[in-house]
């Protein structure tokens, strides 16, 4: 929590070794004083070494819009599972590290992504999310990680273009619940597509960020 001269915002350096972005939760500001206390973020987070830094409040900022992050979902019995479905292999202490390197390369660029440490998966794990490597005969192909109803990531290797579909699919066969939600960026063009192609609406925006500091693309 950062309390400056004129306002109170959530700062988020952890992903700056994984992205190099920074996060800026805006939580106040001082009557007429919001640009001043953006700069005063802008500074914290060049200072902790962000090459980029995003900011979001409940109020649109002063800034360029970078992207909204979306909620979407989809009736889990529309979601039928693949012939034959997706081999899923369940992340292991031995296989930590695996599923660590193929999760970071998929989701490094990714609008909104965090990366993947072995605290944050061993935590993930510990709260009993499920988290498993694809294979397509013995190669990974890509990840999966979710929960019951919640598709938290979902990510194909380049050559392996088209599983994205069977994946999701596969996963969800895996589920519960009546109904599956996810989010995903409105930047994130592929996903989308995916998404809406699977059946997946009834979007709610659920946050909007700016482009604090850095380049405005991404």
């Amino acid at each position: 929590m950062f309390t400056g001269q004129f306002g109170v915002a959530s700062l988020i350096f952890r992903e700056i070794p994984f992205s190099r972005c920074a996060y800026v939760l805006v939580r106040s500001a001082l009557p007429g004083r919001m640009e001043a206390f953006l700069d005063e973020c802008r500074g914290f987070c060049r200072a902790a070494g962000a090459a980029r830094s995003l900011a979001s409040a409940e109020s649109p900022l002063p800034l360029p819009h970078a992207y909204d992050v979306l909620e979407l979902r989809c009736r889990r019995q529309t979601l039928q599972p693949p012939e034959p479905p997706v081999a899923l292999l369940p992340v292991t202490p031995e296989r930590a590290a695996e599923y660590r390197a193929c999760y970071n390369e998929l989701f490094r660029q990714v609008p909104n992504a965090a990366g993947c440490t072995a605290a944050g998966l061993e935590a993930l794990l510990a709260r009993g999310e499920q988290a498993c490597l694809a294979l397509v005969g013995a190669q990974i192909a890509g990840i999966a990680q979710w929960t019951d109803g919640t598709l938290r990531a979902v990510g194909v290797l380049p050559a392996f273009r088209g599983l994205g579909g069977p994946l999701v699919r596969t996963v969800c066969s895996r589920m519960t619940a009546a109904e599956v939600t996810l989010e995903v960026a409105s930047t994130n063009g592929p996903a989308l597509a995916l998404y809406r192609r699977l059946g997946f609406g009834a979007d709610r925006l659920c946050s909007s960020w700016y482009v604090l500091d850095g380049p405005t693309g991404r």
